[in-house]
């Protein structure tokens, strides 16, 4: 039998149901590490050995290249790299600061990575989404009359004590850059690029509401976060999808809002590693191609996310899951999730609006800046704060 194609990353794409579509759909064993974020960027960065194909963000795919740990994507390997280069993503106009995905994306002739097309990718663009935050009735009832949903929310002393964030900086910085903002405690040139004195005047500003006891709560992956939204008196959290249709699931009437300022997007994909060859590297094509021929689409649907080729999910998605999920249309019946539970009740519609309609409203994408270290540093001293 041959050895299982190894493949690190995240639970937002290495879900149980995608391990089994896997195994049912393809003639190699696949095996699935899943670790949270930073774990997956450091293996990616440091073990390339230790893994075929890291499954994560595009924010990260500079550590991995600059540091030699992955190799280039030919795409005349990929089956459908027409379809992906003329999506929504990277064929439409380049919008929101941070780490646009296309900026990072071709591998040029002099080995950097740019928006130039080539014929080598460093990363397969596969599933994105927009995030924002979630908030619970209790929230909603103290909110004023036609008051707009804002990421000045996540520091509004009506819910002192009750607000979650991601231990993530890449995300949560962008998300708190967005906050400060919005509230009017400082202005912001480039909440994808912050300067060092934008990181100190923002932290100031978390750190007096940190020593009051404003933050309290932060969670480490979609998991974490249901516990605690579920369990704790949370009444607004920065949320991902999977996370907030889990905790519908469980009959949780949370809201997920579309903040006035605009979404953080994301988008995320697969590397493979620097040290794969032979039939191995084979395999691995094998595993990237399979993701883009619509079933591993379908599955990523049902938890919130889009895939990068939309035209291939014609026969895996019904018509009343394509109209809510991809099109911002009512839900024309109950729609389950990846495990079959109910999480869309009929006539409900997804916040935000069709899926074109949300891309268009990215403010900011996940990003590491350039001052990612000092970023970091802060973001620590502020958790410890």
């Amino acid at each position: 039998m041959a050895e299982a194609l190894r493949v690190i990353g995240t639970s937002a794409t290495l879900t149980e149901a995608l391990r089994r579509q896997a195994h049912a759909d393809l003639d190699f064993p696949v095996a699935f590490e899943v670790l949270d974020g930073l774990s997956c960027q450091s293996r990616g960065v440091l073990s390339p050995e230790s893994y075929d194909v890291y499954d994560q963000w595009f924010h990260s795919v500079d550590l991995l290249w600059t540091a030699g740990s992955i190799q280039p994507i030919d795409t005349a390997r990929i089956a459908h790299w027409d379809a992906v280069r003329s999506s929504d993503v990277l064929a439409g106009p380049a919008r929101g600061f941070g780490t646009r995905p296309a900026d990072v994306l071709f591998v040029q002739p002099d080995r950097s990575l740019a928006a130039t097309p080539a014929p080598a990718i460093s990363m397969l663009p596969t599933s994105y989404n927009m995030d924002s935050f979630a908030y619970a009735p209790d929230l909603a009832l103290r909110r004023h009359p036609a008051e707009p949903e804002s990421w000045a929310w996540l520091l509004d002393g009506r819910w002192h004590g009750r607000c979650a964030l991601s231990l993530d900086p890449a995300a949560s910085a962008v998300e708190l850059a967005l906050a400060v903002q919005a509230a009017g405690l400082m202005t912001i040139g480039d909440p994808g690029d912050l300067t060092v004195e934008e990181i100190d005047e923002m932290f100031g500003h978390l750190m007096a509401r940190k020593r009051s006891g404003h933050f309290t709560r932060f969670w480490n992956s979609a998991e974490d976060s249901i516990r605690l939204l579920s369990t704790s008196g949370c009444v607004l959290s920065s949320l991902w999808s999977p996370a907030y249709y889990g905790l519908r699931s469980l009959g949780l009437e949370l809201t997920y809002a579309a903040p006035t300022e605009g979404y953080r997007g994301w988008h995320s994909g697969m590397c493979l590693s620097a040290a794969l060859h032979g039939d191995r590297l084979d395999r691995a094509y094998r595993y990237l191609n399979w993701w883009l021929d619509g079933v591993p689409g379908a599955i990523m649907a049902r938890q919130g996310y889009y895939i990068s080729v939309p035209s291939r999910l014609g026969g895996t998605l019904t018509d009343p899951e394509w109209d809510y999920w991809y099109g911002g249309l009512p839900a024309a019946a109950d729609l389950p999730g990846q495990s079959g539970a109910i999480i869309v009740q009929k006539g409900e519609r997804r916040a935000g609006g069709g899926y074109r309609q949300r891309l268009s409203k990215v403010t900011v994408w996940s990003t590491i800046m350039p001052e990612h270290n000092y970023l970091v540093r802060r973001w620590h001293e502020f958790l410890q704060g």
